[in-house]
């Protein structure tokens, strides 16, 4: 390459484009791109009023409030179903079916043949001896009762109507039947009367019986209804009361009725099943809950059916103005967040992956308010709190709240809560925030998360009070808010790696784990470029303190410096704080040739930076710390040689520029100042204060002139606190010693 002598610098407005298609192309490329952050911000916008728009109005009442003011019913009417009146209306209709029980008379008809067999033996002999001995023993027959019957029978005739008389006596009791001591589960004891079907005969041909008839107790006493039933079947007065009382015992020892369970389970569940439900009926104006009442659990349901029914009966017009006033309330937010962006947030401003984020972050947070109201756990301000921190730790404070405010107004919109909720939701998220600085270590994030406990806690109490709540309400609510504020500081702290991946957040703790000296880089560094390794650590202690001195970030341009020159180290010997005495390898080098390897440690930091998976802007200060400046030394001598070749070619300035970008951030700025001066205090063989002073302040004029700062956002004031604090560091360092005396030897 050769080089000839330096042509005019050109002016800005020779160095604008004059192509109109380069014009035109730039022109789309910036309004793609602003049409591709509203579009982000309008499909937020869609979503967050979908979710706010739930599936109608929101319901605000909760168990335990207490209303300060009447609660009546707004819509025509509702019904609620009475459960207690349905349920003793279908029992009511379930006890009027009766048990189902089989009868099987066999039983009963033998004894009735015995009796007529008795007769018939009875009528064929003189006396009781005549008859045999195990016939008068199973009837337990004596003289008077052999004499009635002997009477009864002592002709053809008479024995005859006998025993019609005795079939029409069976008659009740073979129809009806005995009950046993077990024929009856106890469930149905209750039960006065009976539904009774001879066997053989289906269960709808059953008749109806009480149970009085047929109870073993009642059948053998004389003073009974089948007593009667027996006696009156006999036109003698005498004989009847005789028969009953040989067969009576015997009957009442006989159980012929048999329990059909199943069947009566099926009428009693047909018969429930035909009882239509009772509802109780609420019209317009009725008293749900009175002024300054607690809300009852009963009360309650009423309330959520009264919302429901005027949910339920909005029209398609009174839908339609709900969801254009969320969509504009929504919308007016997130146009708030964007002013406060564009005006006080440029770096997030221009950044569409930045504001993807922001609003993705928002959406899921309103999202999550709304899945976890639907549990009685106070949690929903879980989310806000969570979104506000993660904003605190990745952009500031200030911004945080701002999108907090946001979050707390949508919170309060979705779930239609008041001022109170507001307030507790904002200025506990808000204590958080504003304590959430620098994190350094794990129990910050515990401590931040006990100040939204303390937040919230106090908040519900004063909220509690002004709005006249019950003590058990507000202790249930304060605690609950407490406990989840404190959670909410855990399980960001359990998160925070995970986070800082997914928003590219670099967070203290990171930092300092970055800045162990245990590195792979910082350790490969030492044992290859040990001169560049002390001069990053320089550069990271004055440029740290420089930082703290206007606000900056301070810890990330320390780190920062500790990797800026990592890209040294693979040509750690074409440095010169490498080369310690040995000779200089760009002796023989042509000034080009010798500036594409001194700027080629910026790309290869880079590169080395993404290898070990840095953070960006851990990279970017790497790629930002010389900006644009001009390799100074090498392009004076390529100057040099120029002059003394009468055939040597203009000399361009660019080509002895590093490729940049600018520094775009107040750290890359200051680490870019830190970094030149360092170098250059080297090369001072005297470096007094006021040497010291003069070198920092030619740099930074330099830097200033060169336009180096003109898109890191430092104005004036701060570049002359950083030049005041470069000189402070400076003149720490090389301060000066006293000269002990040379020791004397024994």
């Amino acid at each position: 390459m050769s080089f000839g002598k330096r042509r005019p610098k050109l002016s800005r407005a020779q160095l604008r484009p004059t192509n109109p298609i380069a014009i035109e192309q730039g022109r789309l490329a910036r309004q793609r791109e602003r049409l591709s952050r509203l579009a982000i911000v309008g499909l937020a916008v869609l979503a967050t009023s979908m979710i706010i728009f739930g599936a109608g109005p929101p319901f605000t009442y909760r168990l335990g409030q207490r209303p300060n003011r009447e609660i009546r019913v707004n819509v025509e009417k509702f019904e609620r179903l009475n459960q207690k009146k349905s349920n003793a209306e279908r029992q009511l209709v379930v006890d009027q079916i009766a048990p189902f029980l089989m009868n099987d008379p066999a039983p009963l008809r033998d004894h009735q043949a015995r009796l007529e067999d008795l007769l018939d033996s009875v009528a064929k002999v003189k006396t009781l001896e005549d008859l045999p001995l195990s016939l008068r023993e199973s009837w337990g027959l004596k003289n008077e009762t052999f004499a009635e019957l002997k009477a009864a029978t002592d002709t053809p005739e008479r024995l005859d109507a006998l025993h019609q008389q005795v079939k029409l006596a069976f008659g009740p009791v073979l129809r009806d039947g005995v009950l046993g001591p077990d024929s009856l589960p106890r469930h149905e004891e209750s039960s006065r009367t009976l539904a009774v079907h001879n066997a053989g005969q289906p269960p709808s041909a059953a008749h109806f019986v009480s149970r009085e008839r047929v109870v073993p107790e009642r059948v053998s006493k004389p003073e009974e209804i089948l007593y009667k039933e027996f006696v009156a079947a006999f036109t003698s007065p005498r004989i009847g009361p005789v028969l009953f009382k040989l067969v009576a015992e015997k009957l009442a020892h006989t159980p012929t009725l048999t329990y059909e369970e199943q069947h009566t389970a099926r009428q009693r569940e047909e018969a429930r099943n035909r009882v239509r439900d009772v509802y109780d009926v609420y019209r317009r104006g009725d008293l749900l809950v009175e002024q300054d009442t607690k809300i009852a659990e009963e009360q309650l349901i009423l309330l959520r059916l009264e919302h429901d029914m005027a949910a339920a009966s909005q029209g398609f017009g009174e839908r339609v103005r709900r969801a254009v006033s969320i969509v504009i309330l929504v919308a007016a937010l997130y146009a708030l967040i964007g002013y406060y962006v564009h005006r006080h947030e440029p770096e997030i401003a221009r950044d569409l992956r930045r504001i993807t984020a922001i609003c993705g972050l928002s959406v899921a947070a309103i999202g999550l308010v709304r899945l976890l109201v639907l549990q009685p756990w106070e949690a929903e301000l879980i989310p806000v709190a969570i979104a506000g921190m993660i904003l605190a730790i990745a952009y500031n404070p200030h911004f945080a709240l701002m999108v907090t405010f946001a979050l707390c107004l949508l919170t309060s919109l979705a779930l239609g809560t008041g001022m109170s909720h507001f307030l507790v939701i904002m200025g506990g998220t808000a204590a958080g925030v504003l304590t959430l600085d620098e994190v350094r270590t794990r129990t910050k994030l515990i401590k931040v998360g006990a100040t939204l406990a303390a937040g919230y806690f106090v908040l519900t109490w004063a909220t509690g009070f002004w709005q006249n709540q019950p003590i058990g309400l507000i202790t249930s609510d304060s605690l609950w808010r407490a406990g989840w504020g404190l959670m909410a500081g855990f399980f960001l702290g359990g998160s925070l790696p995970f986070i800082e991946n997914s928003f590219g957040i670099v967070t203290g703790i990171s930092l300092l784990e970055l800045g162990d000296a245990t590195h792979p880089l910082l350790q490969e560094l030492v044992r290859r470029a040990p001169g560049t390794h002390n001069h990053s650590i320089t550069v990271g202690a004055i440029a740290e303190s420089a930082a703290e001195r206007i606000g900056a970030h301070a810890l990330l341009v320390r780190i920062g410096a500790y990797f800026h020159d990592i890209g040294k180290m693979l040509k750690p010997h074409y440095f010169v704080e490498n080369q310690a005495g040995a000779a200089n390898r760009h002796a023989n080098l042509n000034p080009a040739m010798s500036t594409l390897i001194i700027i080629g440690h910026v790309k290869d930091g880079v590169d080395l930076g993404r290898q070990h998976h840095l953070p960006e802007r851990i990279i970017d200060l790497i790629e930002q710390h010389h900006g644009t400046t001009l390799v100074e030394y090498f392009f004076h001598e390529a100057n040099r040689r120029n002059d003394n070749d009468p055939d040597g070619t203009t000399i361009l300035e660019s080509a002895f520029r590093y490729p940049g970008p600018k520094p775009l951030s107040k750290e890359a700025g200051i680490l870019m100042v830190a970094d030149a001066v360092e170098s250059a205090s080297r090369t001072l063989s005297d470096p007094t204060p006021a040497r010291l002073e003069n070198l920092v302040r030619e740099i930074i004029d330099k830097r200033l002139r060169d336009g180096q700062f003109d898109e890191c956002g430092l104005t004036l004031r701060e570049i002359g606190e950083i030049r005041e604090s470069l000189i402070k560091s400076l003149i720490g360092i090389y301060h000066g010693r006293i000269k002990y005396p040379e020791q004397r030897t024994a």
